[in-house]
């Protein structure tokens, strides 16, 4: 069963999660306090970050702004 990917490959403790997006461990800790925050879920005493849910939670808050009105002429 070799190339199959595992369960727990789409997970990332909090620490690496961070490291990996350019954050601090308090940054994603205060995403996560948030009442519609950063999903995640706690293996032993660790925060683990499911990455596809995390990556979907992110794109959904993503904001574009209008055009310019002198892009629009």
């Amino acid at each position: 069963m070799e190339g199959k990917p595992s369960l727990i490959d789409e997970w990332q403790y909090e620490d690496d999660f961070a490291a990996s997006n350019g954050l601090s461990k308090r940054q994603v800790a205060r995403l996560r306090k948030n009442v519609d925050g950063l999903p995640y879920a706690v293996l032993g005493k660790r925060v683990i970050v499911h990455v596809p849910t995390a990556r979907d939670w992110l794109m959904k808050r993503l904001i574009t702004l209008n055009p310019s009105r002198g892009a629009r002429r």
